[in-house]
C-alpha cells in the first residue's frame, strides 16, 4: 500500500504537473495584480466624479460611493477572474473549447433573458447615481408621481409622497425626472 502511494507521488513529481501548477500560480498572480491595478485606476477615474459630493450628507455619499465604485470594480474583477480561470484550465490540459465555452455561452444568454428587467433597472440605477441626477432628500417629480426621495438603490427609487404614501419606482421607469431641489436660478 505504501509503495503504491510512494510510486504515485513519484510519478506525479516527475510528470509535468508540478510545473503546470507552478505556472498556473504565476498566471493567477499576474491576473490578481491586473485586477488590483485596474480597480485602482477605476477608483482614481471615478473618484473625480465623487469628489463633488462633499457638500452632501454622509449617508448619500456612502451609498453613491459604494455603488459607483463597487459595481464597475466587481464587474472587472469577476471578468478577469473568469478569463484567468479559463487560461489556467486550458494550461492544465482541459479542453475548454469543446465543453466549457458553449456551456458558459448558454448560461450567459439564459441569465440575460431571465434577468433582463433586473439588469435594466440596475443599469438605470447605476447611471442615476453616477450622474447624480437626484439624491436622498431631494424633491422630485416623475410623471404624475412626486415626492421626497427616501432611498435609492440599483433596482428601485423610493419616494415619500406629500400625502404620506411611500411610492416605489423601478429605475427603468424614471425616464423623465424633474428635480425640484436643484433649481437653477435664472440668469440676469
Amino acid at each position: 500500500m505504501l509503495t503504491a502511494v510512494a510510486d504515485y507521488i513519484q510519478n506525479v513529481w516527475h510528470s509535468t504537473l508540478p510545473t503546470r501548477l507552478l505556472h498556473s500560480f504565476y498566471i493567477a498572480a499576474v491576473f490578481e495584480a491586473l485586477i488590483v491595478i485596474t480597480k485602482w485606476r477605476l477608483r482614481l477615474w471615478l473618484g473625480k466624479r465623487l469628489a463633488r459630493d462633499l457638500h452632501r450628507d454622509a449617508q448619500t455619499r456612502v451609498i453613491r460611493r459604494r455603488i459607483v465604485l463597487g459595481l464597475p470594480g466587481a464587474i472587472v474583477q469577476y471578468a478577469l477572474m473568469a478569463v484567468a480561470l479559463l487560461i489556467i484550465l486550458r494550461y492544465l490540459g482541459f479542453d475548454i473549447r469543446s465543453e466549457l465555452i458553449p456551456a458558459i455561452g448558454v448560461v450567459i444568454v439564459a441569465t440575460l433573458v431571465i434577468f433582463r428587467d433586473v439588469l435594466v433597472d440596475a443599469a438605470a440605477g447605476y447611471f442615476i447615481l453616477f450622474d447624480d441626477l437626484f439624491s436622498i432628500g431631494d424633491a422630485i417629480s416623475v410623471g404624475e408621481t412626486s415626492g421626497e426621495v427616501v432611498d435609492i438603490s440599483l433596482r428601485t427609487t423610493r419616494l415619500l409622497a406629500p400625502d404620506g404614501r411611500e411610492v416605489t419606482l423601478a429605475n427603468r421607469m424614471l425616464l423623465r425626472v424633474t428635480n425640484h431641489s436643484r433649481a437653477v436660478p435664472p440668469e440676469r
